[in-house]
């Protein structure tokens, strides 16, 4: 369906109402005598000037003559009637009204008594009517008069009315604009109207309020959140140590005791992005751009991943000699997540890894070959503490990871999907925008050659 603009409501609704007013104006002048449009605008005054001429009634012959010469020459029908209703002189068709009617209408001093009909006080007391016949050119000239009447109304409904409409509307769009934007996430969006001093401009002015309230609250949740994040590095710290010194000479105190510790390195990457994720949103974590090869990068966190798990296969593709201007840590660190991610769901199955150039995008993909993700899943898997149904049997996690990579990549202005391969598993692509941060190093030495 057509979005139906609230402007053009309004226009139309006035635009409706100049065309009533004109049309009640219309009317009004049609009854009353004086019709707007009428094909016979000299019509009363004509029948006036014959009345004036016409013998007196006390000589019938005379008179049915005159009658007679109207007709003839104007090419009217005419009658007379005298002050009693009596048919004095007629002259051409029957006119056929009531006599009554056009005597009452002449002692007014006439005027139009119907459709091509007029009347005007006679000798005597009686009156005279007549059908005056159509001029030349009438009816071109009565839809002149329309045409000029619709397209004055037009005119002034554009100059006047549409700008009217489009005035009150105006804000009321932009506060629609901004408020889709402040639901989108754009927590900074303002509407700028609060010097309006009508009720759009109150409530622009309460959503400004509302939406700084609203900020302030997330910002001090967030810091909140950053704070005991960090704070809690410390005790995480002192406790791996402690285990690590610790001297178990039973095997089974052994194991419960890396049990401990990787539950341990578990919660310290929770915290570990939680601390970034937040010092992200507060921009306290200012980007620092250097030029990275995408290949080493990968390599980098293969060799990490590896470490954590030596049973894990990593299969690698970059294409060559592709480099982008990013932070590298927080790179580095969306790439062990997403690698982290298709070790915990690959069900043991090889993890691959691909970066290339795609139009005016950079894209590093880790897939996985497990059972993929359900598809009314695909939209939240970047959720913070999001995890899917089954999600809890399959792997430990707390939901954080992939929403940490997708802030890294639109901290760097990309963005990140989620999708099901072909042939089984889930593909996760970080996509970066290519323009002045992303380059190929033989493309710049050939246009420099």
């Amino acid at each position: 369906m057509p979005s139906r603009r609230l402007y053009l409501r309004l226009y139309f609704a006035f635009l409706g109402v100049l065309l009533a007013v004109v049309a009640m104006v219309s009317a009004i002048a049609f009854v009353s005598g004086r019709p707007f449009f009428s094909l016979h605008r000299g019509g009363p005054r004509l029948a006036a000037h014959l009345a004036r001429m016409l013998p007196p009634p006390g000589d019938p012959p005379a008179l049915q003559r005159a009658v007679a010469e109207i007709n003839e020459e104007l090419g009217m029908d005419v009658e007379v009637i005298g002050p009693g209703g009596e048919l004095l002189a007629t002259a051409g068709r029957p006119i056929g009204l009531p006599t009554s009617m056009v005597l009452e209408q002449a002692r007014r001093g006439g005027g139009w008594v119907g459709p091509a009909l007029v009347t005007a006080p006679a000798r005597g007391g009686g009156a005279l009517v007549a059908r005056v016949p159509l001029a030349e050119g009438a009816v071109r000239r009565a839809f002149i008069r329309a045409a000029i009447l619709l397209l004055g109304v037009l005119a002034v409904s554009l100059a006047l009315v549409f700008p009217l409409s489009r005035s009150i509307t105006r804000p009321v769009e932009k506060l629609t604009a901004v408020v889709e934007a402040y639901g989108h996430g754009d927590l900074s969006r303002r509407s700028g109207l609060g010097d309006l001093q009508d009720e759009v401009g109150r409530l622009a002015r309460s959503f400004d309020e509302m939406a700084d309230r609203i900020q302030r609250a997330r910002r001090a949740e967030k810091e909140l959140l950053a704070n005991v994040s960090h704070e809690l590095r410390t005790p995480l710290a002192r406790i791996k140590v402690a285990l690590e010194l610790v001297d178990a000479p039973d095997e089974g105190v052994r194991r419960r005791l890396a049990t401990i510790a990787e539950e341990v390195d578990e919660l310290d990457r929770l915290v570990s992005d939680v601390l970034t994720a937040s010092r992200l949103d507060l921009a306290a974590l200012p980007l620092r751009k250097v030029r990275i090869d995408l290949a080493a990068l990968v390599e980098k966190a293969r060799q990490r991943a590896l470490a954590l798990d030596p049973e894990l296969r990593i299969e690698s593709g970059v294409e060559p000699g592709l480099l982008v201007e990013a932070d590298e840590a927080l790179l580095s660190r969306a790439l062990d997540n997403l690698l982290d991610n298709a070790r915990k769901y690959g069900n043991g199955s090889a993890v691959q890894v691909a970066a290339s150039r795609e139009g005016e995008d950079a894209v590093i993909s880790v897939r996985d070959r497990g059972p993929g993700i359900p598809p009314q899943d695909l939209g939240r898997v970047f959720e913070p503490f999001f995890r899917g149904e089954g999600a809890p049997n399959l792997a430990a996690g707390f939901g954080l990871g992939l929403a940490l990579a997708r802030r890294v990549a639109q901290a760097h202005g990309g963005d990140a999907r989620a999708l099901n391969a072909e042939g089984g598993g889930a593909r996760i692509e970080l996509r970066l925008p290519l323009g002045a941060s992303v380059f190929a190093p033989s493309r710049e030495r050939a246009a420099s050659a």
